[in-house]
């Protein structure tokens, strides 16, 4: 007896009263064992101050409730909803419902307590409106008495709580998600509630939450969620836009505190007050800010993309104020932060024409003029003309003329107000000019591209393609019978076909292969640069060798540069060797790396890290063209690599990548502007007018214009548009190069078994030792994978890996529009990859032996299904037969094995009928290890590899000593 729970008491707490007062009421027994949080009770109340004087009944019938009147006869029956019989009956279908229907989506608990949040929400909901009709009290344990059950008055809220996420970071640095509740717009902590189901509960006074909004609050008990630093990045990509979608999430406090501190430009605004002066007020642009005069030194702005500090230059804003002050002796006297003038003294003189002349000498632009009524409106419309006399190496000079009627502008003064996006000038006569609204999207970009002198704009011949409207609109006129950049484009264009590849070349090109060779000739015509943009796997590397092919047969003598990430040069060698075997070449790479005499190879192929570290030796030397593969490599126009890069001397510049935009439009301005310097102006220019515009809001009319910039220099095919000339299955070899680290434990692995093995061999013969064999030769494939798969991971080897970081490389180039199946023999790799893409927050799905076989069919529809997981990690036994995955068209096979037939079927769970793309299917290969050896074997033993061998024991049985000499060598 001395266990047992002492009995527990029932207190009356209510208002005072001045007489003993009979009450009848509801009451919500807050029970938080019951799958809601509460249930609905009758209650007496005979004498509040008598804790014995309460009376419950169960709400059984309509007889129980005629004690609370006024009730509407509604309202009677709903309130029978609430009550813990019904509540009973209620929860016992879902829990019928939940087995009939075998729900596996949510455990059996949990899937019935939502249901029973919305049928409780949906009762209570229709009594809500009747609430304040109503007597209500509520039951709860006292906070400090455990023991004992206190019976208090409450009110059922008419206010609707809204929850709301906010992300900070804490005292400690580390992140928080706060839940908050937004009521009658002030906002509070979740904390600041008790919860009982969807109940929410502040002093005596109850919210009703939304049945969607007490799961998520039944996530987060503590009101908080602090995320660990590991899982950050995945919990900011992955689950904050999950949250999105149904909760407003405040980020402000994670955004990093931008400073502005730069000087400010004054803008003057114009308006008329009481249609007799004339008002000019100033305003201050900072950056992308307009503010009003300074009242402070800073000025904190808080939006949704970010936050920002403005410093003020007090000391330019004073200097401006000072300028305007200083322009009419009655401002003088004015210092609200605004001038004034009545119209007769802005008028007289001309004052107001030489005030606007003085501001636009000072780069000051003026707004406002549209809503002028005092002032005239020059009624010509504006019209302006092109005229282009001749042509230089580098640039060519357009005469610009621009009128309104009798009156012309300046090209600086339209340059300014274009810039300013100002919707008038200013003329000479004091009338007021409309800039035509289209004439923004017409010429903006030209005047900014260009350089004015007077009446003259001068552009770079790159920047051609910026005139081609004018020559449409017939606004431009070209005179001395010139053949300009756009003609001698379109005549090249014409004469495509007498681009014919170098007989040199030993290979068929398909016809858009044709057509990227033609172009690259045509930009050699022009002394352009470019970029080809095709799709992995049509053939970059090949066009690119036939155009060096001619370009060596061309200009006999020079030396070509191609530098790429390691695994692509033996690529490269690969594909000289097959199909340009006359070009002569040499690989500039290696920790003993040595600089022969250049001038006597047609070809150096190197990788970025060797030309970034000997810079200073390979930019003495001028390459005739230098190549850039995965051109990528060079998007951050800060790094040293790309630094390196545009040091490096040549007569011209090309550079290939499938993706050459990744994260956003910035990516595109260091590679363009290592092809062709000034192409997109200066790195500030680029990001301001394009990079941001683009990628933060949007603006087609900036995506346009971006695009009519660069079309003749950057040529892009996708294999949807060329899919008639691909076969049906491209195979490729991805070259994988071991850093220092993996090659070490590599040859320590080789030289133990080449010791061991060879001697056994001879003495004993093949028989005995074939498991020994095969036990190398896994080590081996093991260590070309990750050396942390020997020993089960149990080592303390180096965490290098060649092939990982290869394979992430592609899948992040490669799963934009695509999809990827991932097939390794080893289970271990997989999991090494699948933690890898956790870090990089790379959505994937994994199957591997130990997956159940009711659960290979649902992940295989998750896989075909949704668009969100471009990745499947599949191992080679358990999924290479019997899956139909032809959502996929790329395949990695990350550790190919001497079995063709194998590959082949893991290849086939894509390449199958249904399949509606082409399918590209790599073959991961460690240079100089015994990958490249097996290839090499299976060609030995071409007709043993093309037979089924369904056990690895089967390839070894059938060496000679001499094969095993060669894979251990």
């Amino acid at each position: 007896m001395d266990n047992q729970k002492p009995a527990q008491k029932t207190i009356i707490i209510t208002e005072q009263f001045k007489k003993p007062l009979e009450i009848s009421g509801l009451l919500l027994n807050l029970d938080p064992r019951k799958q809601v949080g509460f249930y609905v009770e009758a209650v007496v109340v005979k004498d509040p101050k008598q804790p014995q004087s309460i009376s419950k009944q169960p709400l059984l019938d309509r007889v129980a409730i005629k004690g609370l009147k006024p009730t509407p006869y509604v309202v009677q029956g709903i309130l029978k909803q609430l009550t813990g019989i019904a509540a009973k009956h209620e929860q016992e279908k879902w829990q019928q419902r939940y087995q009939e229907e075998g729900i596996t989506t949510a455990d059996q608990e949990t899937w019935v307590r939502h249901k029973m949040y919305h049928y409780f929400y949906n009762s209570l909901l229709q009594v809500k409106p009747f609430a304040s009709h109503l007597k209500w009290y509520y039951e709860t344990t006292d906070e400090m008495l455990s023991t004992t059950k206190v019976v208090r008055p409450g009110s059922i809220s008419n206010y609707s709580p809204v929850v709301s996420i906010k992300l900070f970071r804490t005292p400690a640095d580390v992140l928080r998600m706060l839940v908050q509740v937004n009521i009658n717009e002030n906002l509070y902590p979740l904390t600041d509630f008790k919860r009982h189901g969807f109940l929410l509960r502040h002093k005596n006074e109850f919210f009703m939450l939304r049945p969607e909004d007490a799961v998520l609050t039944e996530q987060y008990p503590e009101g908080f969620c602090d995320i660990p630093a590991a899982e950050e990045q995945a919990f900011l990509q992955t689950q904050v836009p999950l949250l999105e979608q149904q909760y407003v999430v405040d980020r402000t406090l994670l955004q990093q505190l931008e400073t502005i501190a730069v000087v400010p430009q004054c803008r003057i605004h114009l308006s008329e007050l009481n249609g007799s002066f004339l008002m000019i007020r100033t305003r201050w642009q900072y950056g992308d800010f307009e503010l009003e005069n300074a009242t402070a030194p800073t000025e904190e702005i808080n939006l949704p993309d970010g936050r920002y500090n403005i410093v003020k230059d007090l000391n330019a804003e004073k200097e401006a104020l000072d300028f305007i002050q200083s322009q009419h002796k009655k401002f003088s006297q004015q210092n609200n932060g605004y001038f004034y003038l009545p119209f007769a003294d802005a008028e007289k003189s001309q004052w107001f024409v030489k005030f606007y002349r003085k501001l636009n000498d000072r780069n000051m632009p003026v707004y406002g003029m549209e809503s002028m009524q005092h002032f005239r409106y020059n009624a010509n419309r504006p019209e302006i003309k092109f005229t282009q006399k001749g042509n230089s190496i580098d640039w060519f000079d357009l005469t610009v003329h621009i009128s309104y009627g009798d009156q012309t502008i300046t090209l600086a003064e339209l340059q300014k107000a274009l810039q300013n996006k100002q919707h008038f000038l200013l003329l000479k006569d004091g009338t007021l000019g409309e800039i035509p609204e289209e004439w923004q999207a017409q010429f903006g970009l030209l005047l900014q591209m260009g350089e004015i002198e007077k009446d003259k704009l001068r552009l770079s011949k790159l920047h051609w393609t910026l005139t081609e409207d004018l020559v449409k609109n017939g606004q431009l006129t070209v005179q001395n019978n010139i053949e300009t950049s756009r003609q001698k484009w379109e005549r090249l264009h014409q004469q495509a076909s007498s681009f014919t590849v170098p007989s040199g070349i030993r290979a068929t090109l398909r016809d858009y292969q044709q057509a990227g060779f033609a172009w690259f000739c045509m930009l050699d015509e022009m002394q352009w640069g470019g970029c080809l943009a095709d799709d992995m796997g049509l053939g970059k590397t090949l066009q690119t060798i036939s155009f060096l092919q001619h370009v060596h047969d061309k200009y006999p003598g020079e030396t070509h540069l191609v530098i790429c990430p390691t695994s692509l040069m033996y690529n490269w060698e690969n594909e000289l060797k097959k199909f340009a075997p006359e070009l002569r070449y040499f690989i500039y790479h290696g920790s003993d790396r040595k600089s022969a005499d250049w001038k006597n190879y047609d070809i150096i192929i190197s990788s970025y890290g060797s030309v970034r570290n000997d810079i200073e030796t390979i930019k003495q030397f001028t390459f005739g063209y230098i190549v850039l593969d995965e051109s990528q490599v060079i998007k951050n126009p800060s790094s040293l690599v790309a630094a390196a890069m545009m040091q490096l001397q040549s007569r011209n510049r090309l550079i290939l990548s499938g993706t050459p935009i990744q994260n956003n439009t910035f990516d595109l301005y260091a590679q363009m502007q290592f092809t062709n310097p000034g192409l997109l102006g200066s790195h500030h220019f680029f990001k301001t007018t394009f990079a941001v515009p683009v990628d933060k809001y949007g603006d087609t009319e900036k995506t346009q214009q971006l695009r009519k910039l660069i079309y003749p220099f950057l040529l892009r095919r996708t294999k949807e548009q060329v899919a008639k000339d691909l076969p049906a299955k491209t195979e490729i070899t991805l070259w994988c190069e071991m850093g220092e680290e993996q090659r070490k434990v590599y040859d320590e692995i080789k030289n133990y078994y080449r010791e061991h093995l060879l001697d056994r061999i001879q003495q004993e013969g093949m028989g005995k030792n074939t498991i020994l064999v095969l036990e190398g030769l896994t080590r081996l494939r093991q260590v070309c994978n990750s050396p942390k798969l020997l020993n089960g991971g149990n080592n303390d080897h180096t965490h290098e890996s060649v092939k990982l970081e290869e394979l992430l490389r592609e899948i992040e180039n490669n799963t934009g529009r695509h999809k990827a199946l991932v097939f390794s023999q080893f289970t271990g790799m997989l999991q090494l990859i699948a933690n890898a893409m956790k870090e990089r927050n790379i959505p994937f799905l994994y199957l591997d032996g130990s997956t159940k076989a009711t659960d290979r069919q649902a992940l295989v529809e998750q896989f075909q299904s949704d668009e969100n997981l471009p990745v499947f990690l599949i191992s080679l036994k358990a999924g290479g037969v019997g899956l139909t995955l032809t959502a996929a068209d790329y395949v990695y096979l990350v550790d190919p094995w001497w079995n063709p037939a194998a590959e082949q079927q893991a290849i086939d769970r894509t390449h199958r009928i249904g399949q509606q793309n082409k399918v590209f299917a790599y073959k991961m290969i460690c240079k100089d290890s015994v990958e490249e050896k097996i290839l090499a074997l299976q060609q030995r033993k071409k007709a043993l590899a093309e037979e089924l061998i369904t056990e690895d024991t089967g390839f070894v049985k059938n060496m000679t000593a001499e094969d095993v000499d060669f894979l251990f060598s």
